[in-house]
């Protein structure tokens, strides 16, 4: 129960991620200041001009830095309307949500791996025809 409840997790981090990556490929693009942190996790950030005002998002969980720096200028790429939904905007490609989304496609192959292995293991303590298993 605890692998689903764990692969559930998996699909509820990823795939929002790859989505967001696919929704805003096309979105307004601007020039923006990057924060460091770790943006594997989701805790870096970029602060970027929009209509007169400095707008500061966070980036998305799974953000590849690639070597960007405290203060360097990127590319980012927001939603219409709403600032806060941010990407870089060479995390946008398709390498980048195919990896995205290997990972839940990865954990379901393994969680299902690990299932029949359990269950094929069960049935052999059980079968009452198995000569290595006298009753």
């Amino acid at each position: 129960m605890a692998a689903l409840a764990l692969l559930a997790a998996v699909y509820a981090v990823f795939l929002p991620a790859a989505w967001l990556r696919t929704d805003l490929r096309g979105a307004e693009p601007a020039e923006a200041t990057f924060h460091a942190g770790t943006c594997v996790l989701g805790r870096c950030g970029v602060t970027f001009p929009l209509r007169g005002e400095e707008v500061t998002a966070d980036l998305p969980l799974g953000t590849r830095a690639r070597g960007h720096a405290e203060g360097d200028t990127v590319e980012v790429r927001h939603a219409p309307g709403e600032p806060g939904r941010v990407v870089l905007a060479e995390d946008t490609g398709r390498g980048t949500v195919a990896a995205l989304l290997a990972v839940p496609g990865g954990a379901t192959v393994i969680t299902l791996l690990a299932a029949a292995a359990y269950v094929r293991r069960d049935r052999r303590t059980q079968d009452p025809t198995d000569p290595a298993n006298p009753a």
